[in-house]
């Protein structure tokens, strides 16, 4: 199949037309603005990596018997861990459909034989 010159590179044909067709590049966008969300929930405060630490914490307390850390008014362990687990699970859909929405764009490497 032959392949078509870009701007940026050479793609194969064929896809390209199909691609034109069928791909929304606004969907690009909307993974830029799921990212930022993540990005925030990752790191900001009272983010997932402060949860962790948290948990950590707590974990370190109750499976090897160090000092409290922080208050006994805290959710428990299993709370905790089933609270950060659920907000993964979320965060790894997210992150699969954005991988679902862009592995089309890999059918444009242009065909070895051009």
């Amino acid at each position: 199949m032959p392949n078509t010159q870009t701007p940026y590179d050479p793609v194969d044909t064929e896809a390209l037309r199909c691609l034109r067709d069928s791909f929304d590049t606004r969907e690009i966008l909307r993974i830029v603005d799921l990212v930022d969300t993540i990005r925030t929930r990752l790191c900001e405060p009272e983010g997932i990596r402060d949860d962790l630490l948290q948990l950590h914490g707590t974990a370190h307390t109750v499976l090897n018997g160090a000092s409290l850390v922080s208050g006994a008014a805290n959710p428990g362990l299993v709370e905790q861990a089933e609270s950060i687990l659920e907000e993964l699970e979320d965060l790894i859909r997210v992150l699969q459909h954005a991988v679902h929405v862009l592995r089309p764009l890999e059918l444009l490497r242009p065909s070895d034989d051009a």
